[in-house]
């Protein structure tokens, strides 16, 4: 076999192999408990942030984890509609997924309740911090 044979094979190969990993992309956005604001989102290992922007490839899932010291359940705002099963993350450690189907632009919030018993006497500065997330899926 030629070697420009050969080259185009292995890129075909290659193609194949990452075309689908791309489209099954997990993003993992996590809900943590900050001194000051009380709570942010953070992106992977990415600085934690109240107002969050993140772009993936249109069939990506989102997974959301809770390791706040309060639950929070996960509201959409707008975008194409997705189905929020698990959306009342209850308790540290809890956590969803939803799969971006569809091309367009999403948003997130979410609704915190109470400290969880054992965290009441842990105490934050200044004002809680409402959550915002914004998707695009491309």
């Amino acid at each position: 076999m030629s070697t420009k044979r050969m080259f185009l094979l292995a890129a075909a190969i290659a193609l194949m192999a990452t075309a689908p990993a791309a489209a099954g992309t997990t993003a993992t956005i996590t809900i943590t408990h900050q001194m000051r604001g009380c709570h942010k989102w953070q992106l992977g290992n990415g600085k934690p942030t109240p107002t969050l922007s993140v772009t993936l490839k249109a069939g990506a899932a989102l997974r959301f984890v809770n390791n706040d010291v309060m639950p929070h359940k996960l509201i959409q705002q707008a975008g194409p509609k997705l189905s929020l099963a698990h959306a009342s993350m209850s308790h540290m450690s809890a956590a969803m997924s939803v799969k971006l189907v569809h091309k367009g632009l999403y948003r997130f919030t979410t609704k915190p309740g109470e400290d969880y018993k054992q965290f009441t006497s842990m105490k934050t500065m200044g004002e809680a911090a409402v959550l915002h997330l914004i998707v695009r899926a491309m």
